[in-house]
């Protein structure tokens, strides 16, 4: 372990590896439905559609095949035979979207053991065109299976899986070295929290071609992004995305995750492969900022193969840099008897209406878990402020998000991004109609920070009067010194 990394708290670290496989899966569902057509005028959204006729908010064949490498990861062996075997599966379950160049590899191959030499024939067929995008957009899982290896040769163990993998399909070399540069960015991005990775990954690549991929990566840094398109081709698909993320203004402070949501904004704006190129940035992105820095929006209208929703990617995502030795959460079915231990009591059901809007319920874990299991009482959405277990509670849409109950501000380095996004989210399923359950572990001090927020934000107070009105309702609370400056510093007194 680095001196660098001992500085991230792992609740950070936990954040920006679910940040990879959410990032990259929410590029992906917004690219999708402009895929080789128009690019969007103005702000682009997840509007299904595109090549596969997707939901809104599915994922394509780009997740789904980084969710092939990520289960494997998650069993501790992303190793070449196990990969070939998932991606076989994958293919035979009839995607209705699959790349030419993967799907003439994968096509020809009747075992596993067949796919590297089916990619090597077809790159002897095609050698001006087999250097396509097909395995950059899926390598992110990668990076997160050698994040808890701190043996010295890191990279270079990286780097052979990375290009390993990417053989499968694509025997050009061109697209293992993209893979080998992306995932090594994508290590950094985790560790040290920065965006100019890339660069490290310039020693894992052939002498030969090292010049040629620094000329490239400073292309990608010097042109307007809008002028990579054509990205079907790989080099021309990471400039793409790298020219997206490190053109797009970067904001300081608390709010620094709007990058991504900018950057994954220019990134389908450049056209062409629109899901592919955003896929590739969100998973860097995600893997810099964490999965708070996604839109709460974004995150309930994320699913697809094989049966996810954003919460699997979550599980899955930790499960994939534990290399198979997962235990507790998020493994568990129920959180309650943990949480109990730890405060040293009985977690007693608590749910209150939120002032002024009955249909916000106000609740401690067990209260929410109630809440869910009564018919007449229900709620349509649940947004989940702490850890739970997979069984917990049951919802048509459930957030679930990371909102740290500490007093170190680095603990929650989008807070404030964070709070505002759940504020406005909250209220976007009240105008829909939805009751809406927010809970932490007691609702003593997230659930209030954050009921405070929305009504805030919807009354046009400040938030420490939007606390006081919260504190009537619930009674016992904790006012936490980071979440509670939060609140004044986003809606001060006699600001509006």
């Amino acid at each position: 372990m680095t001196a660098k990394q001992k500085e991230i708290p792992s609740t950070v670290l936990q954040d920006r590896c679910v940040g990879v496989l959410v990032g990259l899966a929410a590029g992906d569902a917004l690219g999708s439905g402009y895929e080789l057509g128009e690019p969007p005028v103005g702000e682009a959204r997840m509007i299904g559609g595109g090549l596969g006729g997707w939901d809104p908010g599915e994922w394509t064949d780009d997740t789904q095949m980084a969710l092939c490498i990520a289960e494997e990861a998650a069993e501790g062996r992303p190793d070449l035979l196990a990969v070939a075997t998932r991606f076989l599966d994958w293919y035979r379950s009839g995607p209705p979207d699959v790349g030419n160049q993967i799907r003439a590899v994968l096509s020809a191959s009747r075992r596993p053991e067949e796919l590297a030499d089916a990619a090597a024939r077809y790159f002897e067929r095609h050698p001006d065109s087999a250097a396509g995008n097909g395995s950059l957009m899926r390598t992110a899982p990668v990076a997160l299976a050698f994040v808890n290896d701190v043996e010295e040769g890191r990279d270079a163990r990286i780097a052979e899986v990375a290009r390993t993998i990417s053989s499968l399909t694509h025997a050009d070399p061109l697209a293992g070295d993209a893979c080998v540069l992306w995932c090594i960015a994508i290590d950094r991005a985790l560790r040290e929290g920065r965006l100019d990775g890339i660069d490290d990954g310039l020693t894992e690549i052939p002498p030969e071609r090292r010049g040629h991929w620094a000329a490239w990566i400073a292309e990608a840094r010097e042109q307007p992004y809008a002028s990579f398109s054509g990205n079907g081709f790989v080099v021309r698909a990471l400039q793409a995305a790298l020219a997206a993320i490190v053109q797009t203004e970067r904001p300081e402070g608390p709010e620094r995750g709007l990058h991504l949501r900018e950057a994954l904004q220019a990134a389908v704006s450049i056209g062409g492969d629109t899901d592919t190129v955003a896929a590739i940035a969100g998973a860097l992105l995600g893997a810099r900022y964490g999965s708070t820095a996604v839109p709460p929006e974004w995150q309930l209208a994320l699913h697809g193969w094989p049966g996810y929703d954003a919460w699997d990617l979550s599980r899955l995502a930790l499960r994939s840099t534990s290399g198979g030795r997962q235990s507790g959460w998020p493994e568990v079915d129920s959180m309650v008897e943990d949480y109990e231990e730890e405060i040293g009591r009985t977690l007693r059901p608590l749910a209150v209406e939120c002032p002024g809007d009955p249909g916000v319920v106000l609740a401690n874990l067990t209260g929410a878990r109630e809440v869910q299991q009564d018919r007449r009482r229900r709620a349509e959405a649940v947004i989940s402020l702490c850890r739970v277990g997979r069984r917990e509670l049951e919802a048509e849409e459930w957030l679930q998000v990371r909102l740290i109950d500490s007093g170190d501000p680095a603990q929650n380095p989008n807070l404030d991004l964070l709070l505002r996004d759940l504020a406005r989210e909250v209220a976007r399923l009240r105008s829909e109609g939805k009751r809406v359950v927010l809970h932490c572990v007691q609702a003593h001090s997230r659930t209030p920070t954050v009921a405070a927020a929305f009504l805030a934000e919807r009354d046009g107070v400040s938030g420490h009067e939007a606390w006081r009105q919260v504190v009537d309702a619930i009674g016992e609370v904790y006012r936490n010194p980071v979440l509670h400056a939060a609140l004044g510093r986003l809606w001060p007194e006699g600001a509006r």
